[in-house]
């Protein structure tokens, strides 16, 4: 498949001696038509010249003779009673000027002295006349009107004195209507004229121009079906070596380099094909509308089969992901919507698809024009064997982080599993389809602790689950949800059942407390006191827990791009049974994430508040009074109380008071976090916490004050012998159940 390129159309490419032949029909057939339009403007243009030319002539020298003649009579009727006007006779000056109104033409005649008190002397008017008035100045003046000559001439007595004037004026009618006859016949004339010249224009164009062009169009049409007599038929088509028959030569020429090009191209395209046809890609080309042009690779036929015709993208996506079409179509109307730039509109596309565990990844290459999208270069690459590789390299990886953990710390790799197998077994036998608080709790809590464990898979599976339940609004997983965590564990669980099968069971012994036992032997304590001390180093030491909790907060902070915390461990020597204090420490994680998230400051901040650079959290286990009293504290920001009222009223909850507050703090889906993190944000953790503190019959203790930090105190009450002080006894007084909560000013 070649690429065409930008000028060509989407159609299939046509022979280029077919393209030719349109272009001969579109342009050379009509040629004469075209050539007569502008012929006749021409001749059109010249005709109208010549007539208002001539009718123009004809007028101005029509109006010269009458203001020639006009001029004759005032000069010959000024001589003719001069006479009378010297001797004052007015008898004899009527009868000048009745004698000069015989000439019908006349319609005005006036005589007027030149005293200084100009008198009117004689005058005659014809029906229809006007005055003309005493002249301004005693001189010859000639003037034209629209409809007839006025003429101003002086009476000169024998001494040269100019003693009168006689102003007449003399009609024009006659000459207009034989203006008006004449510009008829000039029109005929000239319409005439350029009849006969288009006539003869049209005949030379015909003969010189069309008929040679219309032997050119019909080449080309032999041009198409390839007929070798063409060059002979082209060198007719004209008689001269002009224009035409240089045309006709360069068209010999052309006929030649298309049928070339045309066979080069072919020849071209079936090399292209070849080498797409033999890749292990899919290649589309799809237009802005999202319909994909017919050129494809071979491959996408084994993967995809036949696609209806027009296919569009989404047509793609329905036979890989029936799932993913719908939302592929939607992405692509986006992208054409420019309401986010191009790049960003073309990451909302689906980039992979899974079809019979078989994984495709979809790169999109936009083409554009003018910064217009025009089109879009789809690339289809099979990855399935790049996805089992990468699986299998991270199931490796988890594996070796298990086992290392294993090896470095046995307890703490058994509490973790037991409490795992635990989770995922609540997890996968809720079978209702009603919503449940606590299967989203178990899952949140699945992944916090997965994902300290080093499973990154798993924590990115329940992270996963947490969305798709998010999005449906209900805390339900389907039976695919399910099954994929099953397999998941799995596979985990396989890898690792012979080396836990193998392991055999141990107590841990610090060095510490092997000195002290010693030194009981060595002092001869009772026996009770030293079975009391026997029994204890079967117990799980809490400072194994807070350092646990301390690595799990770095680990957090890190993450979360906070400076490293001060951590102060402090465990008063105490152990605890691990298999009634697990599902605690497994939900404690989620407060030491509340503690990075929200405990620990930045520098700048901190600085600013006048505290050290650098937050301090303190970890610590302790009895007192036989209860048991776990406690975490920061010197941190604190919890913005006004901020916890307001969430919790726009959610219903009651927050009148402290104790309200707590609850609400401590609610499910109650999150200060505004936007959504692997780590939080979800209002889950610190639900999961309090129920799991409920069920064990503890009480939760919270103090916080803006900017002075958190202390977080869970108080359980005494069970000998299940919590047990090295050298104490354990106090049997139960101790309250619930939750309570102080705001301290200082923690």
């Amino acid at each position: 498949m070649a690429r065409k390129p930008e000028d060509m159309d989407d159609k299939p490419m046509q022979p280029l001696s077919s393209s030719v032949e349109t272009t001969a029909k579109r342009w050379f057939v009509p040629l004469g038509t075209r050539l007569a339009v502008p012929v006749l403007i021409l001749v059109g243009s010249v005709a109208v010249a010549a007539y208002y030319g001539l009718a123009r002539t004809s007028r101005v020298t029509a109006m010269r003779s009458k203001e020639v003649a006009a001029d004759m009579v005032a000069q010959l009727t000024a001589l003719s009673i001069m006479p009378a006007v010297v001797f004052a006779d007015e008898e004899e000056m009527r009868r000048g000027v009745a004698a000069v109104g015989k000439n019908r033409e006349i319609t005005d005649v006036e005589v007027w002295s030149s005293a200084d008190e100009p008198t009117l002397l004689s005058d005659l008017h014809r029906a229809g006349g006007r005055a003309l008035g005493r002249p301004k100045r005693a001189v010859r003046a000639r003037t034209l009107e629209p409809q007839s000559a006025v003429a101003v001439e002086p009476i000169v007595n024998p001494d040269g004195k100019t003693v009168a004037t006689i102003s007449l004026r003399m009609s024009t009618e006659r000459e207009a209507q034989a203006l008006s006859s004449l510009t008829r016949q000039l029109w005929l004339a000239s319409l005439g004229s350029a009849l006969g010249l288009a006539l003869a224009l049209g005949l030379v164009l015909q003969r010189l121009v069309v008929t040679p062009i219309r032997r050119l169009q019909r080449a080309a049409v032999r041009l198409k079906s390839g007929d070798s007599a063409l060059p002979e038929d082209l060198n007719r088509a004209g008689r001269f070596e002009d224009e035409v028959a240089q045309l006709a030569d360069t068209f010999v020429g052309m006929a030649g380099a298309v049928r070339d090009r045309e066979e080069r191209l072919a020849l071209r395209n079936r090399e292209l094909k070849v080498i797409l046809d033999s890749v292990e890609q899919g290649f589309f080309t799809a237009l802005a509308s999202g319909e994909l042009l017919p050129e494809r690779s071979a491959i996408t036929h084994a993967w995809l089969g036949d696609l209806p015709e027009p296919a569009h993208v989404w047509d793609v996506a329905a036979r890989l992901e029936p799932a993913q079409a719908e939302w592929m179509m939607m992405a692509w109307q986006q992208m054409l919507t420019d309401v986010l730039p191009l790049d960003v509109a073309i990451e909302q596309l689906p980039s992979r698809l899974v079809r019979d565990n078989r994984y495709f990844n979809l790169m999109y290459h936009p083409v554009t024009r003018n910064d217009v999208l025009d089109r879009v270069v789809i690339v289809i690459t099979e990855v399935t064997a790049l996805v089992e590789r990468e699986l299998a390299l991270a199931e490796q990886h988890e594996f070796s982080a298990l086992v290392d953990q294993l090896v470095r710390d046995r307890r703490a790799f058994f509490d973790f599993w037991g409490e795992a197998n635990k989770l995922v077994s609540r997890i996968l036998e809720e079978m209702s389809d009603e919503p449940s608080a606590a299967l989203r709790r178990d899952i949140h809590t699945l992944k916090g602790n997965s994902r300290f464990a080093g499973l990154s898979r798993l924590a990115t599976l329940c992270h996963r689950l947490e969305d798709a339940m998010a999005e449906r609004g209900q805390a339900v997983l389907n039976h695919a949800e399910r099954h994929e965590l099953r397999e998941a564990w799995e596979s985990m669980r396989r890898r690792m059942d012979p080396i836990i099968h193998g392991a055999t069971a141990f107590i841990q012994v610090s060095e510490p407390e092997y000195e002290r036992l010693l030194r009981s032997f060595d002092s001869k304590l009772g026996v009770e006191s030293l079975r009391e001390q026997l029994v204890a180093l079967r117990y799980e030491p809490t400072r194994w827990r807070l350092e646990r909790a301390s690595e799990m907060l770095l680990s957090a902070c890190e993450k979360l791009n906070k400076p490293r915390p001060n951590v102060e461990i402090d465990d008063n020597d105490l152990r605890l049974p691990p298999e009634r204090w697990l599902p605690f420490w497994s939900v404690f994680t989620h407060l030491v994430n509340n503690a990075a998230d929200h405990g620990v400051e930045s520098t700048d901040a901190r600085v600013a508040q006048g505290k050290p650079g650098t937050t301090t959290v303190k970890f610590s286990t302790r009895l007192k009074r036989g209860e048991l009293i776990v406690e975490l504290s920061d010197d941190g920001c604190g919890i913005d109380w006004d901020k916890v009222g307001k969430l919790a009223r726009q959610r219903g909850l009651p927050a009148d008071n402290p104790e309200d507050l707590t609850r609400a703090l401590l609610s499910d889906g109650f999150s200060l976090k505004e936007t959504l993190t692997e780590t939080s944000g979800r209002g889950v953790g610190m639900a999961a916490f309090n129920a799991v503190v409920q069920s064990l019959g503890g009480q939760i203790e919270l103090e916080s004050a803006p900017h002075r930090g958190t202390h977080w105190r869970i108080q359980f009450p005494a069970a000998a012998p299940d919590s047990l002080g090295v050298g104490q006894r354990s106090d049997p007084t139960p101790a309250r159940v619930g939750t309570r909560w102080q705001n301290k000013e200082a923690v």
